[in-house]
């Protein structure tokens, strides 16, 4: 069950008093989880950042699962977060810097999360800064080998983020790969795949962005290995 997932939510593009109506985020909130909120540090996790935490996490599920069964439809209600633990003295604040990249996660102080669809069960980690949420999921407790990047840009129209997180990612995956080929493309489903000279790659990759915030996730695991022979795509870009 090798996949990935991301997501980024930029806070200075959302709303925050229609973040916290009901007829708002009663579509992102199951009442399961808003019982949820009620016994976490509501001083540390506002309400509206706690439902932006559960929209990215979801999202990121969302894509992880996708790209396993292209059936699945996104309804965040059925996207169940079942806990969530606030890493001690967190206090939110500033990224610190433009431009943010690492392996897993042992030296980041995050939040923790467990989301469930559909009996699935998949880890979460999120970062909440003050302009962003930013949350990677695996399907194990384990993020060693899942590669992530966050960036600020300048220019937020469609076409210049989706090429920015394009480019940001394919900066992580040559330098780790030792390839210069590489190239990210979209499969039959609008799913990110990873392109040798055309031919795909194993390695899965998710991308997102929004308003000023670039983000990117990739699984390691099968980046050596060969390109799978007689598939081409032609929706590189």
């Amino acid at each position: 069950m090798i996949s990935a997932g991301n997501d980024i939510v930029s806070l200075t593009a959302t709303n925050v008093t229609r973040t916290k109506s009901p007829e708002f985020y009663s579509k992102i909130i199951s009442p399961a989880e808003k019982t949820l909120f009620n016994t976490v540090d509501q001083t540390a996790l506002p309400f509206d950042r706690f439902v932006w935490l559960l929209w990215s996490v979801k999202e990121s599920a969302y894509k992880y699962l996708h790209r396993l069964d292209p059936r699945i439809v996104f309804t965040p209600v059925k996207f169940e977060l079942k806990s969530i633990e606030i890493p001690a003295g967190y206090s939110c604040r500033e990224s610190g810097a433009g431009e943010i990249t690492g392996r897993g996660f042992s030296d980041r102080a995050t939040f923790n999360a467990v989301v469930v669809f559909a009996g699935q069960k998949l880890f979460a980690r999120i970062a909440i800064h003050q302009e962003f949420v930013s949350s990677v999921v695996n399907h194990t407790d384990n993020f060693e080998d899942i590669y992530w990047g966050i960036k600020r840009i300048n220019d937020t129209s469609y076409k210049y983020q989706s090429t920015a997180v394009r480019d940001f990612a394919l900066v992580s995956l040559r330098k780790i790969s030792g390839l210069g080929n590489l190239s990210i493309g979209k499969n039959e489903e609008e799913v990110p795949v990873l392109l040798s000279a055309g031919a795909l790659l194993e390695t899965p990759i998710s991308l997102s962005h929004h308003g000023h915030w670039i983000a990117f996730s990739f699984q390691t695991d099968h980046l050596a290995h060969k390109a799978i022979q007689g598939k081409n795509f032609s929706g590189v870009f």
